[in-house]
């Protein structure tokens, strides 16, 4: 562990946005960065594991010339890895020979925009090692300019001067003797929590970092502003954008871990103590979260595949799918390290060609795992209806992917006399950032809802939840004789949809600005009736709306009932088999109301499993 403090270095200045500076520097650095050689060292000896990241303000218009200067100074002494420079920051993980530490160390000392970084030393590794589990992670050093240290997803930039309060790993150790009327929230990916975690921890339940600020707002719906929200993660740096959303939605008890994971295992193992943090660590490398991670012998996860108890992550040994997931050794050796009886078969295969062979056999597959990313292949345990299989998720499984999304809506066909959706979403593009249009239907949900207009006939529809429009003019535009009738309360987006309609002469929409449950009250009261009404607003709101459409005569007879994100991230799934959080409330909603509404004499139903689920109904 060391923490350096800045010295002058003179062909870096620029970083510090000084002009001067700035013209200085170009006489150091050439104005075009030229592709470099291949840089793949070897024999390079023993190597110390580092991963370090600092949060500090660089001027973008000098990070490709910053990118260059690394790239040409750390191969000099050896240096492989991944770094990540942007106008917030730098994020490395890296390996530096042992025989030039001291003068990686030096080198650092000198940055002047580097300051305050703490350097996580992980193992000692032997360059020219060929056992997978413990041989070096990298080959080369790569360097590469990114918008953001941790991708967010939001909509604008957190003001990081207000982060929480850092603890280091003795005063986080010594505020987890006593866990009441604390939250604890785990910042990593699902796949990491579940082979090792503080306890007392709450998952976030996300995939990637970009999806953690709904799941967050979730767990902490209703809860005070003055709660002790304390949060950790592998190395810190998630924990650094948490703590500075948490604070600016209004939190004042804010606490985050030192160095992250990494740190506090120094510091227990450093003083011997019992280790508050259960399991396995989970990190990006060969090692996953095997032995050397190994914090208690608590086994908190199990394997994917005969669900006997298991922490060990592991890629699928099929190159093709290479699927992260948790497998026993009597499964491994069982599928050759493969994640299911396919990818064994794959494997098998593979196996027996030269490289040319299997070069034009993974170029004709590829299509079939071509969801899979690194890492991924998850199906959450518990579900009972995985003991009827051995292969616990499909191989062949098709993941919502932007491509995938892109395809069903060109493959769609939906005959419509005027194609007004196309340019609304255009609008909205322009408006709105990518993380607020997550929020939307995507295309081909909005075709499928076309789709059932049209076909069940349906010229009065009710929408719950209005958003920017998208899903109440895809409707309205496949039914020009009908009409939609929509509502929302949210005042920034209704004046932006009543704006669209105006300007792109929609004339078949009534936006409402009403509570969806107010709203259907009083069109009860007014007699007005619907042949099919669409629910995406809030969804504590589900079972009270239901209820009011199926005892009212608002919807009609044989009338449908499209209710979204009734699996809500897979997280209902996790609910209803006894494996989810007490926190996750939204969850705990749904499943109360899919439970309400399979239990129903007066409708028909059935939940498909498309894009965060979305529940049929109809009246009978």
């Amino acid at each position: 562990m060391w923490a350096f403090r800045g010295h002058l270095r003179t062909c870096l200045a620029p970083l510090r946005s000084n002009a001067v500076a700035s013209k200085a520097v170009q006489t150091h650095l050439p104005l075009k960065i030229t592709r470099r050689t291949q840089y793949r060292p070897q024999n390079l000896g023993l190597l110390q594991y580092i991963s370090f990241y600092q949060y500090t303000k660089l001027d973008a218009t000098q990070l490709p010339q910053l990118r260059y200067q690394l790239l040409t100074d750390w191969a000099k002494m050896g240096v492989m890895g991944r770094v990540y420079i942007a106008e917030e920051g730098i994020n490395a993980q890296i390996t530096v020979p042992m025989s030039t530490l001291d003068n990686f160390k030096t080198y650092l000392d000198d940055l002047p925009w580097l300051d305050d970084a703490l350097l996580n030393l992980g193992a000692v590794i032997d360059h020219n090692e060929q056992d997978p589990e413990k041989k070096c992670p990298f080959h080369t050093l790569h360097v590469r300019v990114r918008p953001h240290l941790a991708y967010d997803g939001l909509d604008k930039n957190l003001p990081m001067d207000n982060r929480g309060l850092e603890l280091t790993p003795e005063e986080w150790h010594a505020e987890l003797q006593d866990t009441s009327n604390k939250r604890i929230f785990d910042c990593r990916n699902y796949y990491e929590h579940d082979v090792g975690r503080f306890e007392g921890a709450e998952r976030i339940m996300v995939d990637t970092f970009k999806d953690t600020w709904e799941s967050l707002d979730s767990l902490l719906e209703g809860s005070s502003k003055d709660t002790e929200c304390m949060i950790y993660c592998t190395g810190g740096i998630r924990c650094e954008k948490v703590g500075a959303y948490l604070t600016t939605k209004g939190y004042t008890n804010v606490k985050r871990l030192k160095g992250g994971i990494v740190h506090y295992g120094k510091h227990i193992r450093q003083h011997n103590l019992n280790s508050k943090f259960l399991g396995r660590n989970f990190v990006f490398d060969q090692r996953l979260s095997n032995e050397d991670q190994t914090y208690t012998e608590d086994i908190l996860a199990q394997c994917y595949q005969c669900g006997e108890p298991c922490n060990t992550h592991v890629n699928c040994s099929n190159t093709l799918c290479h699927g992260l997931i948790i497998q026993c050794s009597t499964c491994s050796t069982q599928y050759d390290g493969a994640c299911s009886a396919s990818c064994q078969d794959y494997k098998h295969k593979m196996d027996k060609m030269d490289m040319e062979e299997r070069r034009a056999f993974s170029k004709q597959n590829a299509v079939n795992f071509k969801h899979h990313l690194v890492p991924n292949a998850r199906v959450r345990p518990g579900n009972p209806f995985h003991s009827f299989s051995k292969r616990t998720f499909s191989t062949f499984q098709v993941e919502s992917s932007p491509l995938l999304n892109g395809y069903i809506n060109e493959r769609s066909h939906i005959p419509v006399k005027r194609n007004v959706v196309a340019n609304w979403h255009a609008a909205i593009s322009k408006d709105y950032t990518p993380a607020m249009m997550q929020k939307m239907i995507t295309p081909g949900q909005a075709k499928y809802l076309q789709f059932l207009v049209q076909a069940l006939n349906a010229p009065s529809v009710l929408e719950i939840g209005c958003f920017t429009g998208y899903s109440a003019v895809a409707m309205a535009s496949a039914m020009p004789n009908g009409h939609v009738t929509t509502c929302d309360i949210d005042p920034k987006a209704i004046a932006w949809t009543r704006n669209q309609l105006k300007a792109q002469n929609v004339n078949n929409v009534e936006l409402i600005d009403s509570p969806g449950i107010e709203l259907i009250q009083t069109l009860i009261k007014e007699k007005a009736s619907f042949d099919f009404v669409f629910v995406d607003g809030s969804k504590k709101d589900y079972k009270p709306i239901f209820d009011l459409l199926v005892t009212s005569d608002i919807l009609e007879k044989q009338g449908w009932i499209v209710f979204d994100n009734t699996l809500f991230r897979g997280e209902v799934v996790e609910q209803a088999y006894g494996n989810g959080s007490p926190n996750q409330k939204t969850a705990i909603e749904i499943a109360d109301f899919n439970d309400h509404v399979a239990q129903d004499n007066r409708t028909r139903s059935v939940i498909c499993p498309m894009y965060d689920g979305l529940t049929l109904v109809q009246k009978i």
